[in-house]
């Protein structure tokens, strides 16, 4: 979105001595958990120049301004093209998780035998990180407005979903007064682990 509340282009906030969009591209792949496509929408272009040496694919969401239902859905389209078993979703904003929770998330999935859906939770938030398998890409592709994709996790059945304990997940960045987090060294995340096994 234009990161109206916030007052500048929470992409491009620096998180240490880098871009906040960077570190979440950077977080994604040092997870190693599947291709890392990177949905952009205002500010692209800006953005852009923060990715410019990361193994990353960049997709433009001309209907950003739609909601975030709109960059769900060239996500879904990206991951079905991609032929993917599997689609994980985490947010630009979300800028706590570490790779080990994106590793925690993907082992979960796994476990599950690909066909779950598999979502962050701590205490009362529930919500991305989350993976969808591909039997969900096309619920996907039919959400609209600002809702997310919490419609489609509404309509599943129970044991098609599974709640993975995730406390970095209840952080992002909307509020001014929420940049402190990021300039005492909050936003930081540990680089020494990284999983081994492919979403895809």
């Amino acid at each position: 979105g234009a990161s109206r509340r916030l007052g500048q282009p929470k992409q491009l906030v620096q998180v240490g001595d880098e871009p906040l969009l960077r570190r979440q591209c950077r977080v994604a792949i040092e997870a190693q958990v599947g291709h890392v496509t990177v949905i952009l929408g205002c500010h692209a272009d800006a953005c852009i120049g923060a990715l410019n040496d990361l193994p990353v694919t960049v997709r433009r969401n001309d209907q950003w301004e739609e909601g975030l239902a709109s960059s769900i859905r060239e996500a879904a389209r990206a991951a079905m093209e991609g032929n993917f078993e599997g689609l994980l979703l985490l947010h630009c904003d979300h800028y706590r998780v570490s790779p080990e929770d994106m590793q925690t998330l993907h082992i979960a999935w796994t476990k599950s035998g690909r066909s779950t859906v598999c979502r962050a939770r701590h205490g009362a938030y529930a919500g991305p990180p989350v993976i969808f398998p591909a039997s969900c890409f096309s619920k996907l592709l039919v959400l609209h407005g600002d809702e997310g994709a919490r419609r489609v996790i509404a309509a599943l059945d129970a044991n098609l979903l599974i709640d993975v304990a995730m406390p970095n997940a209840v952080y992002d960045l909307d509020l001014p007064e929420q940049l402190a987090d990021l300039a005492t060294g909050e936003g930081s995340f540990n680089r020494s682990h990284a999983a081994r096994s492919r979403l895809r």
